[in-house]
């Protein structure tokens, strides 16, 4: 996946958790929790894997 696909993904994740969080009280359900933790946990997932600027350089070469 390259870096452009990977920071859109990282910005639909964003936003969809924002919209569930903003939203969790007019919809007072557990499987939206849910969603929104496993949502949640992909995108830390995502910045665990992401190589550092080091990383990138690394690979060029």
């Amino acid at each position: 996946m390259s870096t452009e696909e990977t920071a859109q993904l990282r910005q639909a994740l964003e936003d969809t958790i924002q919209v569930l969080e903003r939203t969790r009280h007019s919809f007072k359900s557990r499987e939206l929790g849910q969603l929104r933790r496993r949502l949640l946990d992909l995108l830390e997932q995502l910045a665990d894997a992401e190589p550092t600027q080091g990383q990138r350089m690394e690979r060029r070469r």
